[in-house]
């Protein structure tokens, strides 16, 4: 393979094949693995060095971090005692950067978690909760854990809640302010016994602190990155209850119910929307947004003759009636409105001729051309029109 330039796409696949086949081995001879460490580990390097010369740091260290924490997860003939320590001591002199043991360690931590020892597995997340969601979860959990275990040792469940249980909430906390995206660069961040921590102290955040609207956008991120349509839904109500106010998981709800082709539910937001924000034209134009994707004319001509009364500016709502009559197949109509439109906002001619174009797809003879020519359509002057209203 040397010499030859592999995709993103490509590479992954084929460092995954790679992984799986030494996880194979590591399973069938961990008892050898664990007597001979530093030779493994060479001989997986050799592997990876020969197949993938042109590897990237952050990928090289990734697949080192998931040798490891295989190597761990796997009972082996050695004794838990300062098996973790040999095993990271050896693997950290193979890996590049500045700090190759913080990767191990986060390995190492996960792993006594995984296994039930939390209380070892606590000093290792600690040190690195700030640089990983899914790590700061991981030490709430382990905190939950241990507080589990706290009450259990009542004879009668306390009213407040142990040391254990709130030094899990402090980390939930904290979670606020350290972390603004749910991503992890985790090497096996999707592994279901690391998700359903994360989903566990999300929802235990949530009925600790039932005002804190973070919980909720760190789940809603973590539901739309992972396609978990479940979550997302189940986040969209709590925050349509708890938020009923909260113009941005309105919008959520609202693109939710169109993904899902929930007409009705839509509906339902842009009423909640028009209730809670009067003066706004927002709702007015997610009104009519719906109506394009329903062409109902009475739904659509009520919500512009609104947005006009609210002073929506002119070149949004002609954008919105080009649309309308593309959708409605009013072809002669529609070209007549482009073409007004270029006269009266020179300005946006660009943007206009883009238009036309797409304007000529949607009239082909061609389903598929014409489906593609259609979202394309409807997410470009979305866009162009959140944008708009947005910086108002």
């Amino acid at each position: 393979m040397r010499g030859e330039i592999l995709s993103d796409a490509i590479q992954y696949e084929k460092i995954e094949m790679l992984r799986l086949d030494f996880f194979g081995y590591i399973e069938k001879n961990i008892s050898k693995i664990d007597d001979k460490l530093p030779v493994f580990y060479g001989y997986a390097v050799s592997a990876l060095e020969s197949s993938f010369p042109d590897l990237d740091d952050e990928r090289y260290n990734a697949f080192i971090d998931s040798i490891c924490f295989k190597i761990l997860d796997t009972p082996g003939r050695a004794s838990n005692e300062g098996r973790i320590e040999r095993v990271i001591e050896s693997a950290t002199r193979l890996k590049k950067g500045k700090n190759p043991r913080a990767g191990l360690e986060i390995i190492a931590g996960l792993k006594l978690m995984k296994s039930g020892d939390f209380e070892h597995a606590i000093p290792y997340l600690r040190k690195y909760r700030s640089q990983d969601i899914l790590v700061h979860t991981s030490l709430a959990f382990c905190y939950y854990a241990l507080s589990l275990k706290e009450v259990a040792g009542f004879k009668n469940i306390p009213r407040a809640p142990g040391e254990m249980e709130l030094r899990a909430r402090e980390q939930m906390i904290e979670i606020t302010r350290t972390h603004t995206d749910a991503d992890s660069n985790i090497p096996f961040k999707n592994s279901p016994w690391l998700v359903r921590t994360f989903w566990l102290m999300i929802s235990c955040a949530i009925d600790w602190f039932p005002g804190e609207r973070a919980f909720i956008k760190i789940g809603l991120q973590k539901a739309k990155r992972d396609r978990n349509h479940e979550m997302k839904e189940q986040f969209l109500r709590i925050a349509q209850t708890r938020f009923f106010d909260d113009r941005e998981f309105l919008q959520e709800a609202f693109y939710s119910a169109i993904e899902e082709g929930d007409g009705g539910r839509a509906a339902g937001v842009v009423k909640q929307m028009i209730q809670q924000f009067p003066a706004s034209v927002e709702p007015l134009y997610f009104g009519m947004l719906l109506s394009l994707r329903t062409t109902t004319r009475s739904g659509y001509q009520t919500f512009r003759k609104q947005a006009i009364e609210k002073r929506m500016p002119p070149y949004i709502i002609g954008l919105l009636d080009i649309v309308y009559s593309l959708l409605s197949e009013r072809e002669a109509e529609s070209y007549i409105q482009i073409r007004d439109m270029k006269k009266k906002y020179p300005s946006m001619d660009y943007y206009l001729t883009l238009i036309n174009y797409l304007a000529h797809e949607l009239f082909s003879k061609d389903d598929k051309q014409v489906k593609k020519a259609k979202k394309a359509l409807i997410d470009s002057i979305d866009a162009y029109c959140r944008q708009t209203l947005k910086t108002r």
